[in-house]
């Protein structure tokens, strides 16, 4: 399994940083600009996606072409404005909890409460927020929210293109 916070650590000692975010707010400022360096893709070409949770690929599909990823579960939010965190969600299998169990950690470490709880009422700013601060964290390339079967959707980080080519006609 991948320790993201150990890695997350020893990156912010390589780069000279001698303080962590100690807040909600810086947190999830941090967050931001990472997804802003972070190469990414158009949301709105996405036509449709898979997400494989016994192999951890997500597959994108961007019309002529598909993209597949690595991805990392964050959490989902239920279409009542529920959210429940992928470190304490039953249906997300252990090996793609690490991302979100590192912000747990992290919270817990820095006593951010808003890392801390399981889930609970969330608005939709805040699961961006939540992806943000898990992608910083887990240094992913980008963050992705589909809905998912079950109403709803599925919050995922993603790191580097495992596969990407043409659709076949």
């Amino acid at each position: 399994m991948r320790d993201f916070l150990t890695e997350y650590a020893n990156r912010m000692a390589d780069a000279g940083a001698s303080a962590m975010p100690r807040n909600y707010k810086r947190l999830v400022r941090a967050g931001r600009a990472h997804l802003r360096e972070a190469a990414a893709f158009d949301r709105e070409a996405v036509t449709g996606f898979a997400l494989d949770l016994e192999t951890g690929v997500l597959t994108l599909d961007m019309g002529r072409a598909e993209v597949r990823v690595e991805a990392q579960v964050v959490g989902t939010w239920s279409d009542e404005g529920s959210f429940m965190w992928g470190w304490g969600h039953p249906s997300v299998p252990a090996p793609l909890q690490q991302a979100a169990w590192a912000a747990q950690r992290f919270g817990e470490r820095q006593g951010i409460e808003e890392l801390l709880t399981r889930g609970g009422d969330t608005r939709e700013a805040q699961v961006a927020e939540f992806c943000a601060i898990t992608a910083y964290l887990a240094n992913a390339d980008g963050v992705f929210i589909g809905d998912h079967g079950g109403g709803g959707k599925v919050c995922c980080v993603w790191f580097g293109a495992a596969d990407a080519g043409n659709k076949q006609p």
